[in-house]
């Protein structure tokens, strides 16, 4: 049995800031994460957008961070309080309800909207607010803050017309 600890919440941030500096240092090139979907994409698509350069690489840094990012999910998991697959979504099911088919769609449109905004913003939350940052862009800065703001007014809303 694991013992009952959770890790604490900045281990994640500092680990990413890590592989971040240490991409920089050693290949010159910056983290993208949605560049890592778009590598993904074109190993298993023939969808032209899909063959932009970079594209293609099983091996590439971004999805091997990608597959960490899944790797230190389960390694947290394993680890601590132990890998529990559920259904259950805790406050998400008191909010959308039980059926899988609400929640598989509520996930996916989530999930679009994430892609959609990740190309408005020419990157997602992760390219602008970790990279972009760190370059020092202006535009990144207000695409920062518009994720902050977004994601403070959406989460008040759902609270609010949602009673949870």
């Amino acid at each position: 049995m694991a013992p009952e600890y959770i890790w604490p919440f900045w281990l994640g941030g500092l680990m990413i800031a890590l592989v971040s500096i240490s991409l920089v240092v050693i290949t010159g090139k910056f983290l993208a994460v949605t560049r890592g979907y778009v590598t993904a994409c074109s190993v298993f698509s023939r969808l032209k957008y899909f063959k932009k350069r970079g594209g293609g690489r099983i091996f590439s840094y971004s999805n091997l961070f990608a597959v960490g990012l899944i790797a230190g999910g389960a390694l947290a998991a394993l680890t601590t309080t132990g890998w529990h697959p559920t259904w259950d979504l805790g406050s998400f099911n008191q909010i959308w309800g039980e059926s899988l088919l609400v929640k598989g769609l509520v996930l996916t449109t989530g999930g679009f909207l994430w892609g959609l905004g990740s190309r408005l913003a020419k990157g997602c939350t992760s390219g602008n607010s970790i990279t972009g940052l760190s370059k020092g862009s202006p535009a990144s800065f207000v695409a920062t803050c518009g994720f902050l703001i977004a994601g403070v007014v959406v989460t008040f809303a759902i609270s609010f017309l949602s009673r949870v």
